[in-house]
């Protein structure tokens, strides 16, 4: 089986300690990726790791559309 390469990420040291951040591509797009160390161990069943999506500041910022409600047929 061939590897195919999509992103990579580096080692950063932030407030609550480190973490990995860096892009990757997936279908033609290139996203902004975090990863952290799951802090809440002690279970099987829980992560190692967690991933974030880096959402740009315009994309958080969007109202949501408004929908209208009335009785008009057009």
């Amino acid at each position: 089986m061939a590897l195919k390469y999509v992103g990579a990420l580096w080692l950063k040291d932030g407030k609550k300690g480190k973490f990995m951040s860096g892009k990757i591509e997936l279908l033609g797009v290139e996203q902004d990726i975090l990863i952290f160390k799951n802090d809440k161990g002690g279970n099987e069943k829980r992560p190692d790791y967690q991933i974030a999506i880096q959402e740009d500041e315009e994309e958080q910022e969007k109202p949501e559309p408004k929908k209208f409600e009335d009785d008009v047929p057009f």
